[in-house]
């Protein structure tokens, strides 16, 4: 399976040009994501096993809550 590639590029009237060291690697498809390098904060982690992605390879997370109110009505007036 392809590793992702990062590299950054100038997009010249819509072309985004692959530099030549990745153009072996590089398969017919791919999904690209456009994210301007200002705001560019990509975080990556590894994984403990190959493979595809699953629901375990998620962790669940909490937030403290305590003495936060919640008032259901005034949520809903912001929308």
């Amino acid at each position: 399976m392809l590793e992702p590639i990062q590299f950054e590029a100038i997009i010249e009237s819509g072309v985004i040009r692959v530099p030549g060291q990745y153009l072996s690697e590089t398969p017919i498809s791919v999904l690209v994501t456009i994210v301007p390098k200002k705001d560019l904060k990509i975080v990556y982690a590894a994984r403990s096993m190959p493979g595809e992605i699953t629901a375990n390879d998620f962790k669940a997370f909490s937030v403290p809550t305590k003495g936060w109110s919640f008032n259901r009505e005034e949520a809903n007036e912001r929308w």
